[in-house]
């Protein structure tokens, strides 16, 4: 079923987008205020001052005004639920790891109805296919920005160091390949970590690997969906596989002994000159982005092909908070980040002259004595924002990124289940069950910390016990049932 109309004359288009982003000017007294929180990694010393800028143009377009939180990331995920809970006034957020929890939860407000009276402009720029990935139940409760709606699994490395060393990394084509790499750069850089996990495991590294996780990975399609058969991740080859080659890992050295425990992530370690490599996703701009991220030339090498999947989309949408007191509002501003480019920059890089300066082949980069450590809004987040590709382009960046990364969304292959969402109600006791057995075994079997004889057939029989198949059956039904109602 179509959940947007695209196909629209150029005189009504222009209309929808004129009252929704370039309306006339409104009376003090009309204008609105929102509240909208998000997370950053860098430092955002000025925001105050990037707010009032968007405020001049918002109260203008749209007769509305962001009061605009940052947290640090590490702030977020601790305080995440506590935005949601109603204590504190939120109207607008970017949510990550899909909406369906917070649904289930009544976190999150219809939108539907805003979008279609408000949100309009968006809808030149999210096609229908990852705008159902926002659906549950029938109802739209988020907006996907645009990013990479695929997504390979990476092996991502200091590409200064291989070059120094001069590793041919040309073969590597699966993470078998890429030990004696790290074995040549440990001999040269002995005080080093080879392989760093993301805060703690690689859970949410490998997850996806080489099947669609179906949210939460309890029952998933192997093979990128082939076939729309959900089996038991934890007892295919494929996982065993990366357990095993994790194993020889940790027992080489590669890998920290408090991997496990460690909050830390991946970028930061590697960044601070301890640490060689990880295990990233890719995309088209990968490159350029981790070399910014990490703080080092960074190389990659693709172990998979792209997939596309409902979690590659929901994995961050911006959402309606259900305690939201400005909805119409919230969509208004949403609406205007995705199609106000002077809007995109500001959120993105900040004032000119000030923040960035425009180069002489158009690209952005930091003003004269000025870089990444001194520069009073530098976020490192562009990608949480609705629309970043319709901003300047910075200099270290992927030349087209935004055309580079629509094809690569176009091209990918697509998961068997895109557009479905878990109704999670039926098997919430086992999730949970389920869950907590994941967090006993699966973080120690993924970093290699323990013997996967012994433990990878006590995590198999602790899921079993804990209702896994269960899961997997109800997943299974509703997925037959989703496939059946396209037809």
């Amino acid at each position: 079923m179509k959940r947007k109309v695209k196909a629209m004359g150029l005189t009504a288009l222009a209309a929808v987008l004129a009252a929704g982003t370039c309306g006339a000017e409104a009376r003090a007294d009309d204008v609105k205020t929102i509240n909208m929180y998000t997370m950053g990694i860098g430092n955002t010393t000025d925001n105050q001052m990037i707010q009032d800028a968007i405020n001049e143009i918002s109260r203008e377009k749209i007769g509305v005004e962001v009061n605009w939180t940052v947290l640090d990331i590490g702030q977020w995920f601790e305080q995440y639920n506590l935005l949601l809970s109603g204590s504190e006034a939120v109207d607008l957020m970017p949510n990550m790891g899909g909406v369906a929890t917070g649904v289930r939860q009544g976190s999150f407000m219809e939108m539907e109805d805003l979008y279609a009276e408000y949100g309009q402009g968006i809808a030149e720029y999210l096609d229908d296919e990852f705008l159902n990935a926002g659906y549950v139940d029938g109802h739209l409760y988020g907006i996907p920005s645009q990013k990479d709606f695929a997504a390979t699994k990476n092996i991502t490395y200091r590409q200064d160091i291989v070059d120094e060393l001069g590793l041919d990394v040309s073969n590597v084509k699966t993470i078998e390949d890429w030990f004696p790499i790290m074995e040549a750069v440990q001999k040269a850089y002995p005080d080093m970590t080879m392989f760093v996990s993301n805060a703690g495991s690689t859970l949410n590294q490998w997850d996806s690997y080489n099947w669609d996780k179906l949210e939460d990975e309890l029952g998933v399609l192997m093979n990128y969906g082939e076939r729309a058969e959900v089996v038991n991740l934890f007892e295919t080859d494929e996982y065993e596989k990366i357990v095993r080659e994790m194993r020889k890992w940790y027992e080489a050295g590669f890998i920290a002994k408090d991997t496990a425990t460690s909050t830390e992530a991946y970028s930061v370690i590697i960044k601070s000159g301890n640490a060689f490599c990880s295990i990233t996703t890719g995309n088209p701009g990968i490159v350029e982005e981790q070399t910014q991220n990490c703080g080092f030339p960074m190389g990659t090498i693709a172990l998979t092909e792209p997939l596309a999947s409902t979690m590659n989309v929901t994995a961050l949408m911006w959402a309606i908070p259900y305690t939201s007191a400005e909805p119409e509002a919230a969509m208004k501003f949403l609406n205007l980040m995705y199609t106000d480019a002077e809007v995109s920059n500001l959120l993105n890089y900040g004032i000119e002259g000030m923040h960035y300066t425009v180069q002489d082949d158009g690209t952005l980069f930091y003003p004269e004595g000025i870089d990444a450590s001194s520069c009073t809004y530098h976020p490192e987040m562009t990608w949480i924002w609705p629309n970043t590709y319709i901003a300047g382009q910075w200099a270290a960046s992927t030349k087209d990124l935004g055309t580079k990364m629509g094809e690569f969304n176009k091209e990918a292959r697509k998961s068997a289940a895109m557009g479905w969402v878990f109704n999670s109600a039926p098997v919430a006791n086992e999730i949970t069950a389920c869950t907590n057995v994941i967090k006993e075994y699966a973080y120690g079997l993924e970093v290699g910390a323990v013997d996967v004889d012994e433990v990878l057939p006590k995590f198999q029989q602790a899921l079993k016990d804990a209702g896994i198949d269960r899961v997997i059956e109800e997943k299974q039904k509703q997925i037959d049932e989703w496939l059946a109602a396209k037809e």
